[in-house]
């Protein structure tokens, strides 16, 4: 009964230790055949990262281009707005100068002219008035003075005609603060939209900053794959050489677990074949 149990038990590890060196021997040879397919695979996956690596980096190149050119436009139209600005303030005091001319100072040019031409309304009477007694003198070598229109009438008519400009001139002074209060507003909402184009410049320059970051990550990430490209063969051989001594050194140990398995099934491997065969013939 003891022995049959050795014997089963040392079947059990004969077929271990023949698994084992099965195992040990396909796993050697599929390491070796699959080593150049793992190392074509792991190429290629290499080879399509670095592909969507090369198109983000382009990708990034056009945005930052694109960026560059919108920081450059913003900053013409902002340079457009400022001038526009600044000409809007300057056209400000000009509508109070004219303001000033048209309700101040036209009108009081206006009365005192038609003061003057009043003055010399007087001073015409008295022309007409002695011209006309000169010529009424008998045999008097003067010829007779046409006063149909006299003078000072002609001057009281030109006087009189102005009296209408300083009402007209009146009319202005509502258009003209109603003009300064537009310019004043145009003024106020440049201002408004300078400020929001800036803000707009300093979002495309803070995102320009993060492409140029990206840039720089992109730029690293492909130098590290191309190391790991060209370090990978040589990894991979490394791997498959210690799997291959790995497996070698499994089978050595299942060649003792098989010769363990025949000694329980009663082959001493330590004995000479004569002097077991003396043991059997004493015994």
């Amino acid at each position: 009964m003891k022995r049959g149990l050795y014997n089963f038990i040392g079947i059990l590890l004969i077929l271990a230790a023949l698994a084992g060196l099965a195992i040990s021997v396909t796993g050697i040879i599929g390491i070796w055949r699959i080593e150049n397919a793992m190392k074509t695979s792991f190429v290629d996956t290499l080879d399509l990262l670095d592909d969507t690596l090369q198109a983000t980096a382009d990708g990034i190149t056009v945005a930052d281009q694109s960026l560059s050119q919108g920081i450059t436009s913003i900053n013409t139209l902002t340079q457009t707005i400022e001038t526009t600005g600044k000409s809007v303030e300057d056209s400000i005091p000009l509508v109070d100068t004219f303001t000033q001319m048209t309700i101040l100072d036209l009108p009081k040019t206006i009365e005192t002219t038609q003061e003057a031409l009043e003055s010399a309304q007087s001073s015409a009477a008295v022309i007409d008035t002695t011209l006309a007694l000169l010529t009424t003198i008998p045999y008097s070598p003067i010829t007779s003075y046409d006063n149909t229109v006299p003078l000072g009438d002609a001057l009281g008519e030109v006087s009189v005609s102005l009296d209408a400009l300083p009402i007209s001139l009146a009319t202005m002074e509502k258009p003209l603060e109603k003009s300064k209060e537009n310019l004043t507003e145009i003024g106020t909402q440049i201002t408004t939209m300078a400020t929001d184009i800036q803000e707009i410049n300093n979002s495309l320059t803070n995102a320009r900053k993060v492409t140029t970051q990206y840039q720089g990550v992109i730029s690293t990430l492909q130098q590290q794959l191309a190391l790991t490209r060209q370090n990978l063969p040589g990894q991979l051989e490394m791997i498959s050489w210690f799997l291959t001594v790995a497996l070698v050194w499994l089978g050595l140990t299942q060649i003792g677990l098989l010769m363990q398995g025949f000694e329980m099934m009663g082959l001493d491997f330590e004995r000479h074949p004569e002097e077991e065969n003396k043991t059997k013939k004493e015994g």
